[in-house]
C-alpha cells in the first residue's frame, strides 16, 4: 500500500462510490438533496450553519429551505436554547424522504456484498461500524442529536 491509511481508504471509497453510486432522484435538485441530508433526523440546524456547510450564499440556502418547506420536507422551529432564533428541522415527511434516499444503489451493493465470504463481509461491516463511531467522535456529534445552531 502506498501512502497513508487515510489516502488508501479515500481511494477505495472513491472506487466503491464510482461503481455503485446511484443518480440523484428527479424530485429533488442537488442543493435540495444535500440540504435535507445535512439536517439531523433528531435535531435542527440554523440557516447560517447550513449555508456554511453547503458552501452556499445564505440567500440561496434560504430559497432551498423555502422550496423544501413548501413541499413539507422541512420546517422552521424555535431553538429551545434561544427562543429568539429559528432553526431548520426535518418533518416526518422529510425524515421519510431522507430514509428512502440512498447514495449507493441498494441492489448493486447487495450483490457486491454477497460476493464477499461471510467472514470478510462481517469483518468489513464491523470495521465500518468502528470507523463510523470514530468519525462521529472526531466530528463532535452527540448521542441522540443536538441543536447545531450558530448565530444567524
Amino acid at each position: 500500500m502506498k501512502g497513508s491509511a487515510a489516502e488508501h481508504f479515500e481511494t477505495l471509497y472513491r472506487r466503491v462510490w464510482g461503481a455503485l453510486n446511484r443518480p440523484d432522484a428527479p424530485d429533488l435538485s442537488q442543493h435540495e438533496r444535500q440540504l435535507l441530508h445535512h439536517v439531523p433526523a433528531d435535531g435542527a440546524v440554523s440557516l447560517t450553519w447550513l449555508a456554511e456547510h453547503l458552501a452556499l450564499p445564505k440567500s440561496t440556502a434560504s430559497m432551498v429551505v423555502k422550496s423544501l418547506g413548501r413541499r413539507g420536507f422541512v420546517e422552521r422551529a424555535r431553538d429551545p436554547a434561544d427562543e429568539r432564533r429559528l432553526a431548520i428541522v426535518l418533518t416526518e415527511r422529510g425524515k421519510a424522504r431522507v430514509g428512502e434516499d440512498t447514495v449507493l444503489d441498494p441492489e448493486a451493493l447487495k450483490v457486491a456484498l454477497a460476493k464477499l465470504s461471510p467472514p470478510v463481509r462481517a469483518g468489513l461491516l464491523d470495521g465500518m461500524e468502528q470507523l463510523a463511531a470514530a468519525a462521529e467522535a472526531v466530528a463532535g456529534k452527540k448521542e441522540g442529536g443536538a441543536w447545531h445552531t450558530t448565530a444567524g
